[in-house]
């Protein structure tokens, strides 16, 4: 049995959108008579262009709510209120007064007569005494702290002045040290160098021993050797080897000759210089002695005489040195003009 106004389902939807029971086979026609329609009248809606909101499925409805972050109230008159309101003309605050405490108990007062608590004079009498004794004891520490801090910064200066005469004293030490290395490994350099100069020499002389025995045997194989030549075409290509190698060695030779007598002339000289200030100041010391002795005009010259003769035995032993060593090249040039000669 079906009864209209009993509605079932729940209380909080709309009765128009709440499914219908069973009921008889008119109602249930109707309702799908009148659905049929509204799906046609939205179709048609659609198919002519008109984008609207879809229905709502069955046993629901639409509802109109706001999607922002914050909600809104929606009105069409706000309400309107006035008001108003008057102020007092501006006024400074009044000063504050005096906080006086409400009294509580009796008064009471004491009479004190002149002389009746103490004496000015006698009481301040040990407290006068007390600051001056103070007083006087630290004046004193002061005083002797004064001559204690003048006596430890005597003593200081005694000790720096002590260490800086160590340290001075140190120091000097040390520069003789330095001297003394220095002067040693001077020393020690001067006799390497002698010693390397010696052995240099040494090889020398004995590379020219060599040499020479050695040039005795190939000199004449090689005037033997330029004999032999007979064709104006090799004599010419010899000479033109031969020659300005011979002229380079010749000149050289000439000129360490012409260097070696220049340098004997300036030692000579150095030496004759220095003997004649020597002479000179033993002249002077003679002239400053109170006593006169007779000078022989003969003895003055001996100095001079004996400097001229050892200048002529050191040009003497030079030439005599060079003399050997411009033989060969002598020869050489003999020979060479010998050689175009023929």
């Amino acid at each position: 049995m079906h009864d209209r106004r009993v509605v079932r389902g729940s209380n909080y939807t709309s009765t128009s959108n709440l499914q219908v029971g069973d009921g008889d086979g008119t109602q249930k026609e109707a309702e799908a008579r009148r659905r049929q329609m509204l799906r046609k009248k939205y179709v048609s809606r659609n198919q002519r262009g008109i984008i609207g909101t879809p229905p709502p499925v069955r046993g629901r409805r639409h509802e109109t709510v706001q999607t922002e972050k914050y909600l809104e109230e929606l009105f069409l008159h706000p309400p309107e209120l006035d008001a108003g309101c008057q102020t007092d003309l501006f006024l400074h605050r009044p000063p504050s007064p005096p906080y006086v405490p409400a009294k509580t108990g009796c008064d009471a007062a004491t009479e004190i007569l002149d002389g009746e608590l103490f004496d000015f004079d006698t009481e301040v009498q040990p407290i006068i005494e007390v600051l001056v004794s103070r007083t006087l004891e630290q004046a004193l520490v002061e005083v002797l702290h004064e001559e204690e801090i003048a006596e430890m910064k005597q003593q200081q200066q005694k000790i720096l002045a002590l260490r800086e005469a160590e340290l001075a004293e140190l120091r000097r030490l040390e520069q003789e040290e330095q001297k003394r290395q220095a002067e040693r490994d001077r020393r020690f350099l001067q006799d390497k160098i002698a010693l390397d100069l010696d052995r240099e020499m040494q090889q020398r002389i004995t590379a020219a021993k060599l040499l020479q025995g050695r040039l005795d045997e190939i000199v004449p194989e090689v005037l033997a050797a330029v004999d032999r030549i007979e064709t104006e075409k090799d004599r010419a290509e010899f000479e033109r080897q031969i020659t300005p190698w011979l002229a380079k060695e010749v000149a050289h030779e000439i000129g360490q000759w012409i260097d070696a007598n220049e340098l004997l002339d300036d030692i000579i000289r150095e030496i004759l210089l220095h003997k004649k200030k020597l002479l000179q100041g033993e002249a002077d010391d003679t002239a400053e002695e109170p006593q006169y002795d007779e000078v022989d005009p003969e003895t003055e010259d001996e100095p001079v005489v004996d400097a001229a003769v050892e200048r002529e035995e050191a040009e003497q032993q030079l030439v005599e040195e060079s003399v050997p060593e411009e033989v060969p090249a002598e020869q050489e040039a003999q020979n060479g003009d010998s050689e175009k000669a023929m």
